[in-house]
C-alpha cells in the first residue's frame, strides 16, 4: 500500500490562496488612476471657542466706550451735624426750585393772558402767595447754622444767606412791578433779578458742598 509522505496534504492550499489574492490586488491597483486611489484622511477635529465677557458696573449708553468702564464710587463719611446741614441745604434748594418754576409760570400766564385767560386779580393773588413763600424760604435759610467744625463753611454760608434775602426782595419787586402803571418793564426786570439770585444761591450751595467734602476727605 502506497503511503503519502506528507501527513497534511492540504497545508499548502491556504498560502497559495493568499498569494493569489495579493497578486490580484496588486494587479488591480496598478490599473487604477492616481486620482482614484483612496487616501487616508486625517481625523476631523472640531474647535469650540468660548468667550466670556466681564460684567460692567455701568451700562453702555449709545455705544460710548467710556460708558462701558466700571464706575468707582467713593463714600465719604460725615458727622451727623454735617450730614444734617447738607440735608437741609438740599431741601432749601428744592424749595427754591419750586419757587422759580411757579414764578416763571405766573409771569408767563400774565404775559400771555389773551391765551391763558388769567385775570389781573388772579395774577396778583398768585404773586402775593409766592412773595410770602419766598420770605419763608429766606427766613429758613437765615436760621440755618453751619457747623463750626468745618473751616471756611461760615463764609460760604453767608453767601447763601445773602442770596436768599435777595430772592425774597426780588419776589416783592416782581409784585410791585405788576402793580406799577407801566407796560411791564419793572416786573420783567425784577423777574430777571429773581432768577439771577436763585442761580447765585445754587452756586453758593455748590461751594458749601465742596468745602464739606474736601474737608472730610
Amino acid at each position: 500500500m502506497y503511503r503519502n509522505p506528507d501527513p497534511k496534504p492540504g497545508r499548502w492550499v491556504l498560502p497559495v490562496v493568499v498569494l493569489g489574492m495579493v497578486a490580484f490586488t496588486w494587479f488591480f491597483v496598478q490599473r487604477l488612476s492616481p486620482d482614484e486611489i483612496p487616501e487616508d484622511e486625517p481625523p476631523s477635529t472640531t474647535s469650540t471657542t468660548t468667550t466670556t465677557l466681564a460684567a460692567s458696573a455701568t451700562t453702555a449708553a449709545d455705544g460710548d466706550p467710556a460708558a462701558e468702564e466700571p464706575s468707582t464710587t467713593t463714600t465719604t463719611l460725615l458727622s451727623a451735624e454735617l450730614q444734617t446741614y447738607l440735608d437741609n441745604l438740599t431741601q432749601d434748594q428744592q424749595t427754591l426750585a419750586e419757587l422759580v418754576v411757579d414764578m416763571d409760570r405766573i409771569n408767563a400766564d400774565w404775559d400771555n393772558r389773551d391765551e391763558s385767560g388769567v385775570t389781573y386779580s388772579e395774577t396778583e393773588t398768585a404773586m402775593e402767595e409766592l412773595e410770602a413763600r419766598a420770605l419763608v424760604f429766606s427766613q429758613t435759610v437765615d436760621l440755618r447754622t453751619p457747623p463750626a467744625s468745618q473751616a471756611g463753611l461760615a463764609e460760604a454760608h453767608q453767601f447763601a444767606q445773602q442770596s436768599s434775602l435777595q430772592i425774597a426782595a426780588a419776589a416783592s419787586e416782581v409784585l410791585q412791578g405788576l402793580r406799577a402803571p407801566d407796560t411791564g418793564e419793572l416786573r420783567r426786570t425784577a423777574l430777571l433779578k429773581f432768577r439771577a439770585e436763585a442761580e447765585g444761591f445754587d452756586l453758593a450751595a455748590d461751594d458749601i458742598r465742596n468745602i464739606i467734602l474736601q474737608g472730610s476727605s
